[in-house]
């Protein structure tokens, strides 16, 4: 096995601190030419390295304004859990829920699909703005039918969790879901919602979940921040049919390591502190 490039062992050391809270967001980096003298590398080694860190979201470049530390994407893992919401809850993250909209429609021709009834049959729509740490990052419209929910649009979601509604006052159990994903720009309504640029890249995830008996219950559209979000998927090789060109899975180990952002705010990082933090050991 080839030994690791210099330029990823520099934006891993570099992703460690950001991830830890040792370099907080919106601090500086020293300049380039000052971080190439004190990690004692080539200025394509170091430009390998900041672009991966940009890639990865830890960092964002200005210029004439220098190199700033950013937020950690907010990172879960999906396996295991019936939604992402569960995962992130998982995670410990402060998660809070904002209701937009509550209102009874007629169901959609797609919508009529879903949930397995017709087209202009009652259906609840409800539309919900999921934020961690204060900060915007999923927006969401569900549909379920009024003919098995009667009253729903009655219920208080702002206090209690659908699912939890669906199951103590409906007598409702969910058993699965079917999920995709897509990635998708944002229109002007919801980069607004989500406080980012209009046509922002963002991940839509189209979900439609199902009873004990296989009914369909809801039908929901998310679409979360793609600046913000990363969502992994841990497979393992017993059971699983390989293709042609299979490989093997990467150990998942490093995958579940929690980030702890810090919320103070720096000036600037000490070219000293850079190099004792990065610099490899090249003995």
């Amino acid at each position: 096995m080839g030994k690791e490039p210099l330029h990823s062992i520099v934006a891993s050391r570099a992703e460690a601190r950001i991830r830890s809270g040792e370099w907080a967001p919106g601090t500086r980096l020293p300049p380039e030419r000052e971080l190439c003298r004190v990690l004692d590398i080539s200025r394509a080694t170091l430009r390998q390295a900041l672009a991966e860190l940009e890639q990865r979201g830890f960092i964002t470049r200005h210029q004439g304004r220098g190199t700033f530390v950013t937020r950690p994407p907010v990172a879960a893992e999906l396996g295991g859990y019936f939604s992402v919401v569960a995962a992130l809850r998982a995670r410990g993250l402060r998660l809070s829920t904002k209701v937009l909209a509550v209102e009874s429609q007629a169901a959609s021709r797609q919508v009529a699909v879903d949930l397995a009834c017709q087209p202009g049959d009652p259906v609840l729509r409800l539309d919900r703005l999921r934020s961690v740490d204060a900060e915007p990052l999923m927006l969401e419209s569900t549909w379920l039918p009024l003919t098995r929910f009667p009253r729903l649009e009655t219920m208080d979601f702002g206090g209690r969790s659908l699912y939890e509604i669906l199951r103590e006052d409906y007598g409702c159990e969910l058993e699965s879901a079917l999920e995709s994903f897509e990635p998708v720009v944002a229109t002007p309504r919801e980069a607004h919602l989500l406080g980012v640029p209009r046509r922002a890249p963002a991940l839509l995830l189209r979900r439609l979940a199902l009873d004990i008996a296989g009914r369909p219950v809801e039908t929901t559209t998310s679409l979360l921040r793609g600046d913000r979000s990363r969502f992994l998927l841990e497979r393992h090789l017993h059971g699983v049919e390989l293709g042609d060109h299979a490989e093997v899975p990467v150990d998942g180990a490093g995958l579940r390591a929690r980030a702890a952002i810090a919320e103070t705010h720096r000036t600037g990082i000490d070219p000293a502190a850079v190099r004792d933090a990065l610099l490899p050991d090249r003995r």
